[in-house]
């Protein structure tokens, strides 16, 4: 896309990391506060899953996800 735009990439890097919760609050507090996460976020429609999660962690101590980052470095050839 950045050619597409004109740019001229300089460097390109991704990675996926590791995201791990050790309590279900703090699952509700990133998902409010990362809404494109789950854009359509709210404790009543997803109360089922939560609690399953609660559960897992509960039983596992932690519960974990991935996020995939990346980093562009681009420039304006002009």
């Amino acid at each position: 896309m950045a050619g597409k735009a004109g740019l001229e990439v300089l460097d390109l890097r991704e990675e996926t990391l590791p995201v791990v919760f050790f309590d279900v609050g703090a699952v509700v507090y990133f998902l409010r506060k990362v809404v494109w996460t789950v854009p359509d976020f709210t404790i009543e429609k997803y109360r089922e899953r939560l609690f399953e999660m609660y559960e897992h962690i509960q039983q596992y101590g932690s519960f974990q996800s991935h996020a995939k980052r990346f980093l562009i470095e681009a420039r304006n050839p002009h």
